[in-house]
């Protein structure tokens, strides 16, 4: 939750962001139930503008498709803008010595039930972008997916070879992938990553798999649409901030601004597309 309240001291407090007219908006990290808590919290919250979200839109669609939100919050929350692109990646240790798809395909095929691939949640978007590869790649049956408690998790154990493959975030990788440990085998979307520029997309690769996982900011419902455009206005400035640029770099998040009305509809056509697999998951209990 990002909450704004009146400052008249000169420049950022620590965890804050400095507005004009001495306005700051003091940022609060809510745990619970992998951010449902904080989003329910935002959702609820008086919308007087003095109230945002920051948060991962697909994390807000998962709750919806699992049955955790029965609130349609990705629908009802105001999207106010998305500031960066994360990407799920699909990849491997290099323990394995899988450099691409078609190593993973052939080994699976003469290994059948060997290969473990691992992701946080069993109703997370990335075990259902995990289930779209495996079943687009024709290797459902043959690999079993191990969900994590969180990114940590899954990448010790995808660096102890107790998994093989993982699909989990950009940020949870980036630090095994620059030192050699992971390989990225493939960018889940229609685009490469900036970072990743020889790792195709799944959608490159013809796997009908192409959400990315924006992070950006949300508002209570019924939020005046004037403060949505000004509270939007002030991200895109602080967002062009160099030292904002470096930090999201380092951590493998590519800056990519988009106003509501340019992301919101692909936010919902990607929940359309992810509706059946979650479905299918929640049949199979």
């Amino acid at each position: 939750l990002i909450t704004m309240q009146t400052d008249n001291r000169a420049g950022i407090r620590p965890g804050s962001i400095t507005l004009p007219n001495d306005q700051v908006w003091a940022c609060i990290n809510v745990d619970g139930a992998a951010g449902f808590t904080g989003c329910m919290q935002a959702f609820q919250a008086s919308n007087d503008g003095y109230t945002l979200l920051a948060h991962n839109p697909m994390d807000v669609v998962a709750y919806s498709l699992n049955g955790t939100d029965t609130q349609e919050m990705y629908k009802n929350l105001e999207m106010i803008c998305t500031v960066v692109t994360d990407y799920n990646l699909f990849t491997t240790n290099k323990q394995t010595g899988w450099t691409s798809i078609e190593d993973v395909v052939d080994y699976v095929n003469e290994h059948p039930g060997e290969v473990k691939l691992g992701e946080t949640g069993s109703t997370s978007i990335s075990y259902a972008n995990a289930l779209q590869i495996l079943r687009e790649l024709g290797i459902e049956d043959k690999v079993t997916i191990v969900p994590h408690d969180g990114g940590a998790d899954c990448m010790t154990a995808l660096m102890g070879n107790h998994i093989q493959l993982c699909v989990e975030s950009s940020i949870d990788h980036r630090a095994l992938l620059d030192s050699g440990d992971a390989i990225a085998l493939a960018t889940i979307g229609s685009e490469r990553a900036q970072y990743l520029p020889d790792t195709p997309t799944t959608d490159e690769l013809g796997l009908h798999v192409v959400n990315t996982t924006p992070r950006g900011y949300y508002a209570p419902p019924g939020t005046d649409k004037a403060q949505l455009e000004l509270m939007a206005d002030c991200i895109e400035v602080a967002i062009q901030q160099q030292e904002f640029i470096d930090a999201c770099a380092g951590l493998g998040l590519e800056i990519n601004f988009k106003r509501a009305e340019e992301i919101q509809p692909q936010i919902e056509e990607w929940a359309e597309n992810l509706r059946p697999i979650f479905e299918e998951i929640l049949a199979a209990g």
